[in-house]
C-alpha cells in the first residue's frame, strides 16, 4: 500500500535519513519509534508531501485515502462540533463540491475521462458511508468526550485540547484506508483515551502511530519501525517483542563491529610495520585500498542511563490532609460541595474521572493553590507541598538558563549532580545554557518537573506530569517516585505511569448538582478493567450495568418488562420478511445499473450515463435505509 524506497533526507548539516526503506501493507499496526529529533513527525509528512525527500521516494497506492493527526492544534473557526466532525478533515467539502461541478458539466458534455472521475467520486462517498454520516459523527464524538449539549457549540468556546478530540474525531469518522497519528493520546482522558484504544483495534485499515505511552502502542500496533542511526528499522510484533528483537540484532552488530575493528587494526598494524620497506611496499598499498573500501560498521549512541533519587523527606504529621465539608463554585457552576476527606502519611492516591469533573480543581484545593467557597482544607503538621499543575511552565523566569534555573532550587547540590538531572529530562552539553524564554512549551514543562524534582517535600500533588516526557524521562521520574518517601496525589492519564505508584484510588463522577467524590476501595487495575468493559461496552452499543444498589434496581425494572406478544412478533417477522425481499431486489437492480455503467458502448450516450449515475446514488440510499431498518427488526426479534 506504501512503499519507502532509498529515502534520504537533510536539514542543514543534520541528516535524518540516509538510503531508508520501509513497508506499510493494507493490514499494518505500526508503532513509529525513535529519540526525540529523529525525524519521525518528518517521515510523516514525507507520506503526506508536505515534505520531499532529497532523494529517493515514497510510493502510494492509487486512490489510498489517508488520515492525519498532526501534533499541532489545528485552525477551526465559524463551525459547530458536529459540522467540523462531519468535514471529515474537509474531504467529503471536496468530494460533494467535486460532484456536483460534474453533475452540472454534464449537462452540457461529458467525456470518458469525467464519466470515470465521476464514478471515482460517487465510490469513495459510497465508502465514506455519507447516509450514516452524522449518527457515526456522534458516536465518535461521543467516544472522544462530547456531551450531546456540545454537538451544536461553536468550536471557539473550546480549549486547544477540546479541539484536537475534534480534530481526531474527524479523521476516525473518515475511516480511511491508512491513519497516521502524532501522538493521539497527548489531550485524553482515561475514559476517552479507553475508547479510543478499542476503536482502532477494531478498525480494517493500517495505521502508523507516534505515542510516548508505551501502553497504548504495545497493545495497539503488530509491527514496529525504529528510525535509528539515519535508518529504518522494521521489526515485527509489539513493543515487547521489538525490545527482544533490537536485542538480538545488537549483539550480532557488536560481534559484527567486533571483528571488524579487529581486522582494521591488524591492516593498521601491517601497514605500520611494512610500509616503508621495498619488499612489501605494494602489499601493504593493497591493504590500504581495502580499508578504503571497507564499509564501516556503526553501533548506535547508547544514552546515558540516569538514576534520580529525590531529596530527603522532611519529618510531618501523619494527617496530611484535611478537607471538611469543602464546596467550590464557579459563579452559578457547583464543582464539590460537602466534600470531606482525610489524606494520612505514605498514601498514593490516583484521581481519577473524565475531563471536567474537577480532578486538577480537586488537586489545587488539595495542594493550598485554590481555597474552598466554603468548608475547610487543612495541611497537616509539617507538611511541605511539592506541587506541578499542568501550567508550570508559566512560573519560570524566562531570563535564567535552564541551568540557573535548577541551580537556584538546589543550591548545595554539586552541579555535575545538577547537570545530570537536567541530562534526564533531555537537557544535555550546551543545551543547558539556553534561556528559558527560547524554549517550547514541552521544554519549559520538563524544566518545571526537574525543579520540582530537587525540591524536598514530603507531599507530591502532581498533574499530568507526563504529558511533554519521551519514554527515557518518563522511566527516570517513575523510578524517583516509587522510591520517594513522602505521600503522593497524582493525575494522570499514562496507565503504565500509574499502575505501579498508587495504591488509592479515587473517582469523581460529575453531575448537575455537584461532582460526586467517590472513595473507591478498588486497586487501579480493578478500576482499569472496568473502564476498559465500558468501552467496549460502549462501542458495541451495551450499556454498562450499574453496581451494588443501582444493579438491583435495573434488574427489578427489567423484570417488570413484558416480553412482545406472539402477535408483535409475527408482525415483526413479516415485516423482516418484506425488508429482505426489498434488500434483494435492490442489490440486484445496484448490480445491473452498475454493468450499465461500466459498458463502453453506454458511454456514447451521455444523457443515459447520467442517468444511471443517478440511479445508482438513489439504489445506495435506499439500501442504506433498508439495511438499518433490517438491524433494527432482528434485533427486536433476538
Amino acid at each position: 500500500m506504501l512503499h519507502i524506497q532509498s529515502l534520504s533526507k537533510q536539514f542543514g548539516p543534520k541528516t535524518l535519513f540516509e538510503n531508508a526503506d520501509a513497508f506499510i501493507g493494507q493490514r499494518s499496526r505500526v508503532g513509529l519509534i525513535g529519540p526525540n529529533g529523529a525525524g519521525k513527525s518528518t517521515l510523516i509528512k514525507m507520506i503526506i508531501g508536505e515534505e520531499q525527500p532529497d532523494e529517493g521516494q515514497v510510493s502510494r497506492a492509487s486512490h489510498l485515502a489517508i488520515g492525519h493527526l498532526p501534533q499541532e492544534i489545528p485552525k477551526m473557526s465559524g463551525r459547530s462540533v458536529l459540522e467540523e466532525a462531519m468535514r471529515l478533515d474537509g474531504r467529503r467539502e471536496q468530494l460533494i463540491k467535486a460532484k456536483n461541478e460534474y453533475e452540472q458539466k454534464f449537462e452540457v458534455e461529458a467525456s470518458i475521462q469525467d464519466l470515470e472521475r465521476y464514478g471515482r467520486l460517487v465510490e469513495e462517498l459510497e465508502h465514506l458511508n455519507e447516509y450514516s454520516l452524522e449518527s457515526r459523527a456522534k458516536a465518535v464524538l461521543g467516544g472522544m468526550g462530547f456531551k450531546q449539549t456540545d454537538f451544536e457549540r461553536n468550536l471557539k468556546e473550546f480549549s486547544g485540547g477540546w479541539l484536537m478530540r475534534v480534530a481526531l474525531s474527524r479523521i476516525l469518522i473518515m475511516d480511511p484506508d491508512l491513519l497516521l497519528l502524532d501522538e493521539p493520546t497527548n489531550h485524553l482522558d482515561l475514559e476517552s483515551l479507553l475508547w479510543l484504544e478499542e476503536f482502532l483495534q477494531r478498525q480494517r485499515g493500517a495505521m502508523l502511530v507516534i505515542s510516548h505511552d508505551t501502553g497504548f502502542l504495545n497493545r495497539l500496533v503488530n509491527e514496529v519501525i525504529e528510525i535509528d542511526q539515519k535508518k529504518i528499522w522494521t521489526y515485527k510484533g509489539n513493543l515487547d517483542a521489538y525490545t527482544v528483537q533490537k536485542e538480538e540484532r545488537l549483539k550480532v552488530l557488536r560481534a559484527q563491529y567486533a571483528g571488524q575493528q579487529s581486522k582494521i587494526a591488524e591492516i593498521e598494524d601491517f601497514v605500520s610495520r611494512f610500509g616503508a620497506k621495498a619488499t612489501k611496499a605494494r602489499q601493504a598499498q593493497s591493504k590500504l585500498k581495502q580499508l578504503d573500501k571497507m564499509e564501516r560498521i556503526e553501533l548506535p549512541d547508547e544514552r546515558q542511563t540516569v538514576k534520580f533519587r529525590f531529596p530527603p523527606v522532611p519529618h510531618s504529621g501523619k494527617e496530611i490532609v484535611t478537607v471538611e465539608d469543602a464546596s467550590l463554585s464557579f459563579g452559578d457552576k457547583v464543582l464539590f460541595k460537602n466534600l470531606n476527606w482525610q489524606i494520612r502519611k505514605g498514601t498514593r492516591t490516583a484521581i481519577v474521572g473524565v475531563n471536567g469533573a474537577g480532578k486538577t480543581t480537586l488537586l489545587k484545593m488539595i495542594a493550598k493553590v485554590l481555597e474552598p467557597s466554603g468548608g475547610d482544607v487543612r495541611l497537616g503538621h509539617e507538611v511541605k507541598v511539592g506541587y506541578y499543575s499542568q501550567m508550570q511552565a508559566e512560573t519560570l523566569n524566562m531570563k535564567n538558563t535552564i541551568a540557573q534555573e535548577l541551580e537556584a532550587v538546589a543550591p548545595e547540590m554539586p552541579i555535575a549532580q545538577v547537570r545530570a538531572i537536567a541530562g534526564a529530562f533531555l537537557f544535555s552539553g550546551e543545551a543547558v545554557q539556553k534561556k528559558c524564554g527560547v524554549l517550547s512549551g514541552g521544554e519549559k514543562a520538563r524544566v518545571a518537573l526537574a525543579k520540582l524534582l530537587l525540591s524536598p517535600s514530603n507531599f507530591l500533588v502532581l498533574d499530568e506530569p507526563t504529558n511533554h516526557l519521551d519514554v527515557e524521562s518518563r522511566g527516570v521520574l517513575l523510578d524517583a517516585l516509587i522510591d520517594y518517601e513522602g505521600t503522593l496525589c497524582l493525575v494522570s492519564h499514562d496507565r503504565e505511569f500509574v499502575s505501579p505508584l498508587v495504591d488509592t484510588v479515587l473517582e469523581i463522577e460529575p453531575s448537575p448538582s455537584g461532582s460526586e467524590v467517590i472513595h473507591s476501595t478498588s486497586s487501579y487495575e480493578e478500576y482499569l478493567q472496568r473502564k476498559m468493559r465500558e468501552a467496549s461496552n460502549q462501542l458495541s452499543g451495551v450499556d454498562e450495568p450499574k453496581e451494588t444498589q443501582a444493579s438491583n434496581t435495573q434488574s427489578t425494572q427489567l423484570s417488570q418488562i413484558k416480553a412482545p406478544s406472539n402477535n408483535q412478533r409475527r408482525t415483526w417477522e413479516r415485516e423482516l420478511k418484506k425488508v429482505e425481499e426489498k434488500i434483494e431486489k435492490l442489490e440486484a437492480e445496484k448490480s445491473q445499473v452498475e454493468i450499465q455503467i461500466a459498458d463502453p458502448e453506454v458511454y456514447s450516450d451521455k444523457a443515459k450515463v447520467l442517468v444511471l449515475l443517478n440511479r445508482q446514488r438513489d439504489l445506495v440510499s435506499d439500501l442504506e435505509h433498508s439495511y438499518e431498518k433490517w438491524e433494527e427488526l432482528s434485533a427486536n426479534l433476538t
